[in-house]
């Protein structure tokens, strides 16, 4: 798929920083902290580890073309991969909400690294108590 292995391994997302378990996704989409943006709504809630997790959820309801679901979660990983370290050690669930057909991959990486950074302050904080 790709012909340069260090593309691949820019966006691969370690195993430890994913949420894999249903439980992991229903507990973090039941917690208090919500923020939405145009494309995505991302969920978060402290999980008590050094690090963050990622899990992504993309439905055919939110993109009918698996080319766009995939899309969305591809840009999603790159971006959590590049600021993961700056990340509290939260839960992230970042959930496709829309179509992505009508927006270029610069402005999909825009916001999800704003609901990051947001995640961080309103969430973090939550997160330490």
């Amino acid at each position: 798929m790709f012909k340069n292995n260090t593309l691949k391994s820019l966006i691969k997302v370690p195993h430890a920083f994913k949420l894999t378990q249903a439980k992991e996704f229903q507990a973090t989409l039941s917690g208090p902290c919500r923020i939405a943006g145009k494309h995505f709504v991302l969920r978060a809630r402290g999980n008590g580890l050094a690090r963050a997790r990622l899990g992504l959820i993309a439905s055919r309801k939110a993109a009918r073309r698996a080319v766009d679901r995939n899309r969305g979660k591809r840009l999603a990983r790159c971006v959590f991969v590049a600021v993961r370290d700056a990340l509290p050690p939260l839960d992230l669930v970042l959930q496709l909400r829309t179509d992505l057909r009508a927006s270029g991959n610069p402005e999909i990486r825009k916001e999800i690294e704003r609901l990051l950074r947001e995640a961080a302050v309103r969430c973090g904080a939550a997160a330490a108590i």
